[in-house]
């Protein structure tokens, strides 16, 4: 896979296929006899090195890892076109291709290559639909639909998150909750308040009622504190910068040191929010807490993203002791950095 050569697509050409996953339900995969053979153990070591590499993503940031995941991607579709392996070894290969694409999507998302995030996320939603596992399908959908209001998608993005939480009543609550909390977020990319805080409202009490235990190895990192982003997050949308400033610094103080990439995104809103609010010195100060954070542990486009619309809209509150010092200390500790 080339990852230059992709267009994004939008509209009916994006929302195809995840329609076609939708009502073609059952898995179609079936043991192959053509290659070498693929064993057990095998699955059982991709499996570990996929969880390595969500470890590795949430400490770092996708940016470091998408070679590393675009390899992993190529050696598992191998092994799937030309192995020899059981119905069971297939459906554990197939399993890691969704997962690795799902991570190779989200890797380069969150380096701003959104034309090879989208064509990882297809690959990934394809995989998932071989061996019927509804929840990774949803979770690769809510993925997509995350990608697409990012990007300026909006009416993408609400169909997809209505399609995904159509799907989600059959799946663990854990993952139930998050699908909920992105239908919250991509309403209120829309600017439409109701349908956003009821969704937002549904997504905590399903994650209230999940069962410990009951969610899939990839869902660890869905917990309370994630709700909680979605929620602050949302309200930022919304314009509810006070709501969005308690709601994104209550998650971000839960998770102390971890998670230093969505601590940064997390804390870039505030530091925002703070400014719009007329709250420059706080603004500065969080914002230098996020630049720390970019400069020291998390390589993520998307967070420096954050920072410049900090960053300009500092600037046109007009020349200050506080915005030098800020631009001074972002611009030395940055440059270092890179």
């Amino acid at each position: 896979m080339d990852r230059r050569e992709f267009l994004i697509l939008a509209g009916a050409e994006l929302l195809l296929p995840v329609y076609e996953w939708r009502i073609n339900p059952e898995p179609w995969i079936a043991a192959q006899q053509r290659g070498r053979h693929v064993g057990t153990a095998l699955v059982a070591e991709l499996q570990q090195l996929i969880a390595a590499r969500r470890r590795m993503d949430d400490e770092h940031g996708g940016a470091v890892l998408l070679d590393a995941l675009h390899a992993d991607f190529r050696f598992v579709t191998e092994l799937l076109k030309n192995g020899t392996y059981s119905a069971d070894v297939g459906r554990g290969l197939y399993g890691t291709a969704a997962e690795i694409a799902r991570l190779a999507g989200w890797a380069a998302f969150d380096s701003g290559q959104h034309a090879a995030a989208q064509a990882y996320y297809l690959a990934a939603l394809r995989s998932a639909s071989a061996i019927g596992d509804r929840a990774l399908g949803v979770n690769i959908v809510g993925f997509m639909a995350i990608q697409a209001y990012a990007t300026g998608r909006l009416t993408d993005a609400t169909k997809l998150m209505d399609t995904a939480a159509a799907e989600a009543a059959r799946i663990p609550e854990v993952v139930q909750a998050m699908t909920w909390a992105r239908v919250g977020r991509a309403y209120a990319k829309v600017d439409d308040p109701a349908t956003a805080r009821a969704a937002l409202t549904r997504a905590g009490a399903l994650l209230n009622r999940a069962v410990s235990g009951d969610s899939p190895p990839w869902a660890y990192w869905l917990d309370e504190a994630r709700i909680t982003a979605q929620l602050g997050r949302a309200l930022y949308d919304l314009g509810d910068y006070a709501g969005s400033e308690r709601e994104l610094v209550a998650a971000a103080t839960s998770y102390g040191d971890r998670y230093p990439r969505d601590r940064a995104t997390w804390l870039g809103r505030v530091a925002t929010a703070q400014l719009r609010r007329g709250r420059m010195d706080e603004g500065c100060a969080t914002a230098r807490t996020v630049v720390d954070l970019l400069a020291d542990q998390a390589d993520t486009d998307r967070g420096m993203r954050l920072l410049r619309t900090f960053r300009a809209e500092l600037a046109a509150r007009g020349p200050s002791t506080t915005a030098r010092e800020f631009d001074d200390y972002a611009a030395r500790r940055l440059a270092s950095a890179s």
